[in-house]
């Protein structure tokens, strides 16, 4: 990811609809999906600036993220639960934690290979554990947004189900997510590879009006809603995944 994209990341994911209704959806899965212990053992794997990090404060949660950008910004939000390192490489040992979230991680070019990263997953998850993930959807989507993030590839569900599967766990949860916004992203991307220049180069992350930001963070609590009610979306901007050791 570009450096410039960690600080406008860090300063609009507390409240920025995207990181909202994630966040939302990853929690209530926990909730429905892990063990009921008190203390679950959580590790953030990719935690970026930290606010997925810092809303695990009920838990006995740990950070792992490669670049030193975000691991500042992490610190900034007084985390120190922070190791720094490669999801290719996870610097804890096995069956260390019951919940592995690791949010638009796979996909990035840091990544040598995502089989590897699910399976230190796998290796660091207890037995019975779950790992949360999300990643984007479809390499037709691939635009402006990718290459400041530095994408190495999108998913399908089916691609992420072969490799969640190779690498040993059992799916309790996969499904596209984002739906309702399908159209006008699709319809974005077209616009950019005609119009837009080749050295302007940025990501979506922009901050919104608050009215416009409350109605699509209302559109993505519907569609957690219909998630957690068993839906699965035929189509959408992301992949969701619980899986299971």
């Amino acid at each position: 990811m570009e450096k410039e994209e960690y600080k406008v990341m860090y300063q609009i994911e507390d409240s920025y609809w995207w990181y909202v209704g994630l966040r939302k959806l990853v929690f209530s899965s926990i909730d429905k999906f892990a063990s009921k212990e008190r203390n679950l053992k959580i590790l953030d794997a990719g935690c970026g600036t930290g606010k997925t990090l810092e809303s695990c404060k009920a838990y006995d949660a740990s950070g792992l993220d490669f670049s030193e950008e975000a691991i500042q910004f992490c610190q900034k939000r007084g985390l120190n639960n922070i190791v720094q390192g490669s999801i290719c490489n996870i610097p804890f040992s096995d069956n260390s934690f019951d919940v592995v979230i690791s949010l638009d991680v796979l996909y990035h070019a840091n990544v040598y290979s995502d089989l590897k990263a699910l399976q230190e997953f796998y290796r660091v998850v207890n037995k019975n554990g779950i790992v949360v993930l999300n990643v984007p959807a479809y390499n037709f989507l691939r635009g402006r947004h990718d290459i400041a993030v530095h994408t190495r590839r999108r998913y399908t569900c089916k691609e992420l189900l072969v490799k969640i599967e190779k690498a040993g766990f059992s799916i309790e949860k996969l499904t596209y997510r984002n739906t309702v916004l399908f159209p006008a992203a699709f319809i974005k991307r077209i616009l950019e590879m005609f119009f837009m220049s080749a050295e302007h180069i940025e990501s979506d992350l922009k901050p919104l009006p608050g009215v416009f930001n409350k109605i699509l963070t209302g559109v993505l609590s519907i569609e957690n809603f219909l998630i957690m009610s068993g839906i699965r979306f035929p189509f959408g901007l992301s992949v969701f995944c619980i899986a299971r050791k």
